[in-house]
Formats: structure tokens, C-alpha cells, sequence
């Protein structure tokens, strides 16, 4: 059964603003305000590194596994840089399988901050805890005669 219900003022005028590339391709409003992390300044991944356990603002989170540098052309002209981090649950970093993997899409470092590239998401990403770094190994020399 089809319930049909009359469209008001309110609801026929609503636009959505695109909060993503992907919300973008398919036609949302793009208001090409996008957020750039600045020349010289710390990118992504400078600041996430494999290893690290990261939170959002939207409350999911894990072990990070890799972070990769992409670009958007953007209808400005401009080809602007973000990164995907890719994590897993913090009980499965050990040993995981690719169905574990989630993706945090389109970041950009603004200071020491990890935002979405579009201003209007405001999704953000924490680095909860720090990787140890691995101890150097030691060389060793072997000495034929």
C-alpha cells in the first residue's frame, strides 16, 4: 500500500549540501568550500601512522593499517590533496582478514587536527593512542676467515 503525502513549502525547496566526493558525483550541492592543510604544514599522514589507535566524532575507531594520499578535481579547477586512513578493529589488528577493513575517507590536517575536506562535514579523527616505535635492530657482523 502507497501513502501519498503532500509536499510543503519546507520539504520542496530543501537542498542538500554535498559533504562528500561521493555526495558530489551524484549531484548534492557542492559550495566548493573545501578545507586545505597548508604548504609545509604537517599532512595526514604525518600525523596517523600505521599502528596508531584512532577515534572519531562519530564514535568508531581501531588500529590503523595504512593511510593513502588521494586527489579531488574539484569543479573550481583546483586538484586538492586528502587522505584515506584504513583501520581495523583494535581486537582483530593483530591478525585481520579484508572484510575487518573500514575506510575514514577524504582527511585533511588542519594544524594538528584531522578534518573531512568538505567544510560542511564535521566529522573529525583523533589519534587516541601512539605506535611504539620498534627498537632498532642491531647489526651483526659476521666475520668468515
Amino acid at each position: 500500500m502507497r501513502t501519498h503525502r503532500k509536499q510543503t513549502s519546507s520539504t520542496a525547496t530543501q537542498t542538500y549540501e554535498a559533504h562528500s566526493t561521493y555526495a558530489a558525483a551524484l549531484g548534492a550541492l557542492d559550495r566548493c568550500q573545501y578545507r586545505r592543510t597548508p604548504p609545509g604544514a604537517p599532512t595526514v599522514a604525518d600525523l596517523v601512522r600505521p599502528g596508531d589507535t584512532i577515534s572519531t566524532s562519530y564514535n568508531t575507531g581501531g588500529v590503523v593499517i595504512e593511510v593513502k594520499e588521494y586527489f579531488y578535481a574539484a569543479p573550481t579547477g583546483e586538484t586538492l590533496s586528502h587522505f584515506t586512513i584504513v583501520y581495523v578493529p583494535p581486537d582483530r589488528a593483530s591478525k585481520y582478514r579484508d572484510t575487518d577493513r573500514c575506510w575514514i575517507n577524504e582527511c585533511v590536517a588542519i594544524g594538528d587536527r584531522i578534518l573531512k575536506l568538505f567544510e560542511a562535514n564535521t566529522d573529525e579523527v583523533s589519534v587516541v593512542d601512539r605506535a611504539h616505535a620498534a627498537e632498532p635492530r642491531r647489526s651483526r657482523t659476521i666475520v668468515i676467515t
